[in-house]
């Protein structure tokens, strides 16, 4: 709700009769968009990405299983490698576009469902997580490699197959 009304009882009584935010005059644009955002974000459903039609699918690399179906990354010996849901959804995304370039607000996009802001490092911060747990040596990331100003790629060699 926008309005010239600033009092707290015309807040209150805004938010009661359904409004999902109360923004009163004098607004800056750029929090009024921000807001919008915020409250098209929740209204989002969370979904993981490329899941759909594909939850059967099995994705293997350098020892490990990427078990789309049942979100667990596996190790040759069986052992489940633990991932957060994060961590798995940009798992799914770079090895399902294995050998591509992807930009750093695509990843966003597809494991978030939001923008990158402009110094938003979430995506870096939850790769350099992902390459701890994944990457025989994480400080020479072989799996994951970065590409300077652009973002990241997928090296390994992925075979797929349907469960």
């Amino acid at each position: 709700m926008l309005t010239g009304r600033s009092d707290v009882v015309d807040r209150v009584v805004g938010l009661e009769v359904g409004a999902d935010d109360y923004i009163a005059k004098p607004f800056h644009l750029r929090e009024v968009l921000a807001r919008v955002r915020g409250v098209l974000r929740r209204r989002q459903p969370r979904r993981s990405p490329e899941v759909g039609d594909q939850q059967a699918e099995v994705y293997s690399f350098e020892g490990l299983r990427l078990d789309v179906g049942s979100r667990q990354l596996l190790s040759d010996d069986e052992r489940e490698v633990p991932l957060t849901t994060g961590e798995f959804d940009m798992l799914c995304v770079l090895v399902k576009h294995a050998g591509r370039v992807l930009q750093r607000e695509f990843l966003m996009d597809l494991t978030r469902g939001r923008n990158l802001e402009a110094f938003d490092r979430s995506i870096d911060a939850q790769i350099a997580r992902l390459r701890r747990k994944i990457e025989r040596d994480h400080t020479r990331p072989a799996l994951i490699k970065s590409v300077r100003g652009v973002g990241y790629v997928f090296t390994a060699r992925t075979t797929r197959q349907r469960s």
